[in-house]
């Protein structure tokens, strides 16, 4: 089975969750990505940002006996698919609520990614 084959199942896996779970009013997750121009020592950078959707994404909780120094209790876990790359800093928007990406769990056991896990913290 060819790297897009699983990817195409692992969007279709959670597509089926969110309809599982959401409704037509669930909030979108979306990623927040900052792009700066410009900018001196005087004059600082222009800040755009730019909201990229993350269609096949949804949050899942820790178990509360994993918690530990690195998982802080509140942390939730983001699954994702892998058409937008998610980085160690980045921020994630959910209605009004944002959290932080903590740290990545990239499932790619061979070069293609299949699906990313991102521990996030709201912020």
């Amino acid at each position: 089975m060819a790297a897009f084959d699983i990817q195409s199942k692992i969007k279709k896996g959670l597509a089926r969750a969110i309809n599982k779970v959401g409704s037509p009013t669930s909030d979108l997750v979306y990623l927040v990505r900052e792009t700066k121009a410009g900018g001196t020592l005087v004059d600082p950078p222009t800040i755009t940002k730019n909201n990229i959707l993350l269609l096949n994404a949804i949050f899942t909780e820790y178990d509360k006996k994993t918690v530990d120094v690195n998982i802080l209790a509140g942390d939730r876990r983001l699954v994702c698919d892998s058409d937008v790359v998610l980085t160690q800093g980045d921020t994630i928007k959910q209605g009004s609520v944002f959290y932080k990406v903590i740290g990545i769990d990239d499932k790619a056991p061979t070069s293609e990614r299949l699906a990313q896990i991102a521990q996030v913290r709201k912020i």
